[in-house]
């Protein structure tokens, strides 16, 4: 079989995705700086370079997958250095997820304030703390994307923050069949003692619903042209990778020790 490409964001195919290809609206806005749509010429500084940065960063996601459900089986979950590759691994996984949080949070500032320019773009944190702050300012469209249940971002960059900031490791702790995540901090105590994969497919799939909703309101805004709607996917040699991982992820769910 030809591939593709490697890990990037392409041009979709016509038909179903392939098992090398995962879509989400953000990646829409994507263009090639030589080949930039018409349409879309005035929104292609502030969207497209979300929308390629959102793509990088699925495509580590299916490497670290990769990584992890390798070390998951079972001739080599056993030895010694399966725990300190995958609490790498985890480590890198954690970053990466709280990287695609902001560049949809980035695409999103966008369109955001009621003005260019007034809502923040440089990370997911400070987008909701200004929305909460300033609901006044905020576009109809796009309240209710930021009004959302975000818990799982609030999680998502607890365990980032103490493990970049705080001291803490991401510990992987392992029963020879599953691995558990073990995240304890200084001053702090355990933050987290939970199975590994749940956890990764569970960010996952808030990250990429995330994404679909604020393409959703974006496209309100940008007045995006239907055929650009699902358009374009990040297609790579190791995306069928991250698919697996959260096919799999509920069969290692036993409580963690």
């Amino acid at each position: 079989m030809t591939m593709k490409a490697i890990g990037t964001v392409i041009e979709a195919s016509p038909g179903n995705l392939s098992e090398h290809e995962i879509w989400a609206g953000v990646l829409d806005y994507y263009d090639h700086w030589m080949s930039i749509d018409p349409r879309l010429a005035e929104h292609h500084d502030p969207l497209s370079k979300w929308a390629e940065a959102f793509g990088h960063d699925l495509v580590n996601l299916a490497t670290y997958s990769h990584q992890i459900l390798t070390w998951l089986e079972p001739d080599n979950i056993r030895k010694t250095e399966s725990v300190v590759v995958v609490g790498g691994v985890t480590e890198a996984f954690l970053l990466s997820l709280r990287s695609a949080a902001d560049a949809v949070a980035g695409a999103i500032s966008h369109v955001a304030g009621t003005k260019p320019g007034q809502a923040p773009g440089e990370s997911l944190r400070a987008l909701l703390n200004w929305a909460k702050s300033n609901p006044h300012r905020i576009r109809a469209s796009i309240a209710p994307v930021l009004a959302g249940d975000f818990k799982w971002f609030w999680n998502l960059r607890s365990l980032r923050d103490y493990i970049v900031h705080g001291g803490a490791t991401p510990n992987i702790a392992c029963d020879g069949r599953q691995f558990n995540l073990w995240v304890y901090a200084p001053n702090r105590g355990w933050i987290t003692r939970e199975p590994l994969l749940p956890l990764l497919k569970r960010h996952v799939g808030s990250l990429l619903s995330f994404a679909d909703a604020a393409s959703i309101a974006i496209n309100q805004e940008i007045q995006m042209p239907e055929d650009r709607i699902r358009s374009r996917v990040v297609y790579g040699v190791l995306v069928p990778r991250l698919h697996k991982l959260i096919e799999v992820a509920d069969e290692y769910n036993a409580p963690s020790p």
